[in-house]
């Protein structure tokens, strides 16, 4: 079964926002709105190291490293790099 982006996108973004919430306290709202807000895959990719510190920061870098390698599976065969940059011709 191949899933839609859509789909592929709204587990990451789940993903993520249950890895903040368990993981940070209160201060993570910033990057809960970014979370939010992101427009696709491409966008959650690039929040990955965001959540990587706030997690480091709040629990360890030892569990952020285990919650980010959960994370990032989630983007296997939708990696936003796998399509070509409209830049790549420049």
């Amino acid at each position: 079964m191949c899933e839609t982006p859509a789909v592929v996108t709204e587990r990451i973004r789940k993903a993520m926002l249950f890895a903040l919430d368990a993981h940070c306290g209160a201060s993570h709202k910033a990057l809960d709105l970014k979370i939010c807000l992101a427009q696709g895959i491409a966008e959650l990719w690039y929040l990955r190291p965001d959540l990587m510190q706030m997690i480091s920061v709040s629990s360890g870098e030892a569990i952020a490293r285990d919650v980010l390698a959960q994370i990032t599976a989630l983007f296997e065969g939708h990696h936003p790099m796998a399509t070509p940059s409209r830049f790549a011709a420049l």
